[in-house]
């Protein structure tokens, strides 16, 4: 009983800790696909229409705009 209790704990860290690094990679993406979106906005002078700016990185990062 003490062994089948060690094990499904170790196997329960060993999904947590597996979901938390799959967490890490996706932030990662989103953040450079930020970047690169931001960086596009910026070139297409969108001036003082700030929400309208931020519409269009959104839509960029879901992929709605071609690259």
């Amino acid at each position: 009983m003490k062994k089948l209790i060690t094990i499904t704990a170790a196997l329960t860290t060993a999904a947590v800790l597996g979901a938390a690094a799959a967490g890490a990679a996706s932030g990662d993406t989103y953040k450079a696909k930020k970047q690169a979106c931001e960086a596009r906005a910026k070139d297409m002078n969108f001036g003082v229409h700030f929400i309208k700016k931020n519409r269009w990185v959104k839509d960029c990062i879901a992929g709605r705009h071609s690259a």
